[in-house]
């Protein structure tokens, strides 16, 4: 009997959001009798229109999808490579090992669907026909957000934790350098930092918060964490330089990565010529680092989200939800 497959594609947009939607895709394809395989082709439509001119994201192609949405030039992985990255063509396996025993070519040889965004969820208000996204209608916010602090938050986290563990192989090559990293500076406890900045002032209503926010956060937790050292992630080198000013080097861990300059601009980095595979991969650690450690202090990122679901037992401080934005 013929084999029935979704190929999972990509919009354009940052790392962990086409990750995090690739998760979604992958439980409901499995729930649905589907054998999911991961592309990471080009999405149905360009969100970036009007804010910046980036026709190198852009491609003619218009390839099947559910609920394809009519007009629009379709665009390609903001990670991907015309000569592939890390002996792969495909930006799924840039970074990560195919999800199973089948490639994308076994899938379109067979009976396939192809799909580029949340598939799991209801516009309803029953929470329990959600996985990941609140609302379907608008694809955002992620469910995590509303849910944090309260008894679904847990079981949620369990369940995404149990799709990404199952299903999701970091390359080998990367898992050692965070491997590496992890072991040279970290100990038992690290609080972890997450400044989302750039263009989440465009974020409405989330707006960005200002970075004393993030510098009380920290000392809160340090009067009761005196020893706790402070990794910090972020996509701008403002935020990392203002957190070491306050705190010091020594107890300040940051990975060297790829980051705009200022915490606010118009643009992330990932709608920058900086983007590309190594901008993916440094995302990819950056996240997974944050995962392992002991306390998160982060915004409503999925950078964020996504460590929060590696590691389900990462407690968090929602700075969204403190400042009200």
């Amino acid at each position: 009997m013929d084999k029935k497959f979704l190929i999972i594609d990509s919009r354009p947009y940052g790392l962990f959001s086409i990750f995090l939607h690739t998760i979604d895709n992958i439980k409901w394809a499995q729930d649905n009798g589907y054998i999911p395989v991961v592309r990471w082709n080009p999405g149905r439509r360009d969100p970036n229109r009007g804010r910046v001119d980036r026709n190198n994201f852009l491609t003619e192609n218009t390839p099947p999808s559910f609920n394809n949405t009519p007009g629009y030039k379709h665009c390609q992985c903001l990670y991907w490579n015309k000569d592939g990255w890390n002996g792969s063509k495909n930006p799924w396996e840039y970074y990560f090992q195919r999800l199973n025993s089948y490639t994308v070519e076994d899938a379109t040889r067979q009976d396939f669907d192809i799909s580029d965004i949340f598939m799991i969820g209801k516009s309803d208000n029953d929470i329990g026909n959600k996985f990941l996204i609140a609302d379907i209608d608008r694809y955002e916010p992620l469910m995590l957000w509303n849910i944090l602090g309260t008894d679904l938050e847990h079981k949620n986290r369990v369940e995404v934790s149990e799709v990404i563990n199952n299903n999701v192989k970091i390359k080998p090559n990367i898992m050692k350098k965070i491997d590496n990293f992890h072991s040279k500076h970290f100990n038992k406890d690290v609080l972890a930092v997450h400044v989302r900045g750039t263009d989440k002032k465009l974020e409405y209503p989330h707006k960005a918060l200002p970075l004393q926010a993030y510098l009380d956060a920290i000392r809160e937790y340090l009067n009761t964490n005196p020893k706790s050292k402070i990794y910090v992630a972020s996509d701008n080198n403002e935020a990392i330089t203002t957190i070491i000013k306050e705190f010091g080097r020594e107890k300040t861990i940051v990975y060297n990565a790829i980051r705009m300059n200022k915490y606010i601009s118009k643009d992330p980095i990932c709608l920058t010529p900086a983007t590309g595979p190594k901008h993916g991969e440094e995302c990819l650690i950056e996240a997974t680092l944050l995962s392992k450690c002991k306390h998160l202090i982060c915004t409503d990122s999925n950078v964020a989200a996504g460590a929060l679901y590696m590691n389900p037992n990462l407690t968090v401080t929602y700075l969204n939800r403190m400042y009200g934005k």
